[in-house]
């Protein structure tokens, strides 16, 4: 890819509110082509304009970094957003008791399975 396809997709980056991280400038340099499709399918889920409303995204992002392990201040900041895009606390404060709850469950099937697997009566 040429240097200006390079540069405007850290522009389209910037241009969506978001922060060009060194990963980007590291992915631009060594695989632009395959971080240009990357940053496409962001654009056109997380970053469309349409669908969700900005409340409802920001709990969604929020409950998915926990689940993936986020740090923190990450998870706050999609909170954060969540609520001063109108979402009420009590919904995002559920929504994170639906996340705890199903990996919980998911937790807790795996233990059972394996002590089912190995004979346990």
């Amino acid at each position: 890819m040429s240097d200006s396809t390079d540069t405007n997709i850290l522009k389209r980056i910037e241009a969506a509110g978001r922060k060009v991280l060194p990963m980007h400038e590291f992915l631009v340099q060594n695989d632009p082509k395959t971080f240009d499709a990357f940053d496409q399918f962001l654009m056109n889920s997380i970053y469309r304009g349409d669908g969700l409303s900005a409340a409802h995204k920001e709990m969604v992002l929020a409950c998915v970094c926990v689940v993936a392990g986020s740090a923190a201040p990450v998870i706050e900041n999609h909170c954060r957003r969540a609520l001063a895009a109108g979402l009420p606390k009590d919904h995002l404060l559920q929504a994170m008791e639906i996340t705890a709850a199903v990996l919980a469950t998911r937790t807790l099937a795996s233990g059972v399975n394996a002590v089912m697997a190995a004979g346990a009566k």
